[in-house]
């Protein structure tokens, strides 16, 4: 059971790793950037497609869709250079309502914060930010979507993600410093997976998860890490791996057939 899930682990890896490395042109690179193509795919026959650019310093970017939609807001790209440019205090803003919305917010610089919204089915959110001081805020009531969240650079990352609904997927990917990292998904769900992978000191990860044939992936490398992982339901299985020093960690499973691995060195 436990190497069938590390497999599965490993392969979830393998294509967030993929779809993060993508480049279609110089300014598509880094890790840290996120591509919806990678995933569902842009569909040209969806209803309205919305890209906003933005570059400088203090831009706040808002996209409202209802229906089929796919939005993209960037920030700190300056399309005359075809380069991202470190920016300050810009705040993404996505809000879409419907089916198979696809939603994209990239930013790199300081102090930038993200924000998505969606309610319906089949839905993506994906949150890329390169800097230090930025936060991302992913809400979904939808069945059978995904949520993706890339942070890299400094101090200051904070990721907060809300899902409720069925066959929802969750994937976290953190490097720096003083990290935070909370996973909900309600009881409504079932045949979740969360993974949650932080580097540098100062993490903290919350996963939270009712449901049935739950599965929760937390590792942690650097200081003074925690890791709360609570499942209520049958078929759940927590790993959790922490390297570094001053460890904390605590899982909580109430149901049939749950296991659980901690690994502190």
């Amino acid at each position: 059971m436990r190497m069938a899930k590390k497999v599965l682990v490993m392969g979830l890896a393998i294509m967030f790793l993929a779809g993060g490395l993508a480049a279609a042109s110089s300014h598509l690179s880094g890790p840290w950037y996120t591509d919806t193509s990678v995933y569902f795919g842009l569909d040209t026959a969806l209803s309205g497609n919305a890209e906003l650019e933005q570059f400088g310093n203090d831009n706040t970017g808002n996209i409202t869709q209802s229906g089929k939609h796919f939005a993209h807001i960037g920030q700190g790209y300056d399309r005359t250079q075809d380069a991202w440019a470190f920016s300050e205090n810009n705040l993404a803003d996505i809000d879409q309502s419907g089916y198979a919305n696809e939603a994209e917010a990239n930013q790199r610089g300081t102090y930038n914060n993200a924000w998505i919204t969606q309610s319906g089915d089949s839905n993506y959110a994906g949150a890329g930010q390169h800097g230090t001081d930025m936060s991302a805020d992913i809400d979904q009531n939808a069945v059978d979507s995904f949520v993706r969240v890339s942070q890299w650079g400094g101090a200051g990352s904070e990721a907060l993600i809300t899902q409720a609904g069925n066959l929802n997927r969750i994937r976290t990917r953190q490097d720096g410093d003083d990290h935070f990292v909370k996973a909900e998904q309600s009881a409504e769900s079932y045949f979740n997976y969360t993974t949650v992978e932080q580097s540098g000191a100062d993490q903290t990860a919350f996963v939270y998860q009712s449901g049935t044939e739950n599965g929760a992936f937390v590792e942690q490398k650097g200081d003074s890490n925690l890791a709360d992982v609570e499942q209520a339901g049958k078929l759940n299985e927590a790993e959790v791996y922490q390297d570094g020093s001053g460890f904390s960690a605590f899982v909580n499973q109430n149901g049939n057939g749950n296991t659980s691995f901690v690994d502190q060195y």
